[in-house]
């Protein structure tokens, strides 16, 4: 077992005391003090239910709109992704990777030893998903076929129409499907259905962390089907067995005001948006259209981004996130979820760093 060096994340760990970063995919930060509640005096710091808390699983069921034994509580999303993994991949197995993507969803089963095959959206197609190819190169054996919906770094949705056709190409090779729903619900008035719902050989991910800016909690979950969990729940006894108390309860505090989150969110987006379709107007060099979802976008860059990156940091102290770091290189990710006001400097100083540099 050898797993790739996670450079985006070495990436952020190098540079976190800069402080416009235009690039993360979070919500803005959400603060303690913003629940408005005090942590109750008989938490219990020494045990909480290795499944996670029933409450909070019974508010992601509801949300997820499954049974309570469809859902196993995780340490964020990240934790979800590598049990998914361990407990499925073996050496040599075949696993589909839809690119671009984030890069812990294709670069887990590589450690695994997995044949790891990306398939590559063309974004002068918008990004669209071609189905044909991705059954052709999952050949009746793969095991794994991966996706982010909304993807992540695109913000492109994948409709029922394409989940149907994704479960009949994982029932034709014996397989599964593994699709991180962090982000699905930032499509705020038409979000694509969960993959949960379309049979047992569909994972779904998600976590609180990007809609709620609740990062630091680390608190996510899987939803699958029950044989399927019993499985994963093997694989984290030998990980996290069960994650904080402390953060569970937090967790199911935001659950309980999610409606609130969601809105928080949109106008944070919308914001930015308005913002950001501003200064590609003035910015010939970048290519490619603001997303009507989702909190992230991927820009076409004519400009080396490696070039482009290094200038806006070491002048204007603004970070980007290179395109390498998701398997397309000469793009770049934007995060639209940010403080507005940093933000809009980050853009401005994204606009005269591209200008230098034509």
């Amino acid at each position: 077992m050898e797993f790739p060096p996670f450079e985006h994340l070495r990436f952020y760990e190098g540079v976190h005391d800069v402080r416009l970063n235009i690039s993360y995919s979070n919500i803005k930060g959400f603060t303690l003090g913003e629940f408005h509640k005090t942590l109750p005096k008989d938490l219990d710091l020494n045990w909480t239910d290795e499944r996670g808390p029933p409450e909070l699983r019974r508010l992601i069921a509801r949300h997820a709109q499954v049974a309570m034994d469809h859902v196993l509580v995780t340490t964020g999303a990240t934790e979800a992704n590598f049990l998914a993994n361990v407990a499925l991949v073996q050496p040599r197995d075949r696993v589909v990777v839809d690119t671009p993507n984030y890069s812990p969803l294709r670069d887990c089963a590589v450690g695994l030893g997995a044949d790891v095959v990306p398939v590559v959206r063309d974004c002068h197609d918008g990004w669209s998903l071609d189905l044909d190819r991705f059954r052709k190169t999952a050949g009746g054996r793969a095991k794994l076929l991966v996706f982010a919906n909304l993807n992540n770094p695109t913000s492109v949705p994948l409709g029922r129409n394409d989940l149907q056709e994704l479960a009949d190409i994982a029932q034709e090779c014996d397989g599964y499907v593994l699709v991180d729903e962090t982000f699905r619900e930032l499509a705020f008035h038409h979000p694509p259905p969960s993959v949960a719902e379309f049979g047992p050989r569909m994972i779904a991910l998600s976590t609180v962390t990007k809609v709620g800016g609740l990062g630091a909690l680390r608190v996510g979950w899987i939803v699958a089907h029950p044989r399927l969990l019993e499985r994963f729940k093997a694989v984290k006894d030998y990980t996290t067995v069960c994650g904080s108390s402390v953060s569970q309860l937090l967790a199911t505090w935001a659950l309980q005001r999610w409606s609130l989150f969601r809105r928080r969110a949109k106008i944070i987006l919308d914001g930015n948006r308005k913002l950001v379709e501003e200064a590609l107007t003035k910015l010939p060099a970048l290519r490619g259209e603001v997303p009507k979802s989702g909190s992230v976008m991927f820009p076409h860059s004519d400009i080396r981004v490696p070039k482009l990156a290094q200038r806006l940091l070491r002048v204007y102290k603004t970070i980007i996130a290179e395109g390498r770091f998701f398997g397309v290189d000469d793009h770049f990710r934007i995060g639209l979820g940010g403080d507005p006001g940093e933000f809009r400097q980050g853009l401005r100083n994204l606009e005269k760093a591209m200008q230098e540099l034509a």
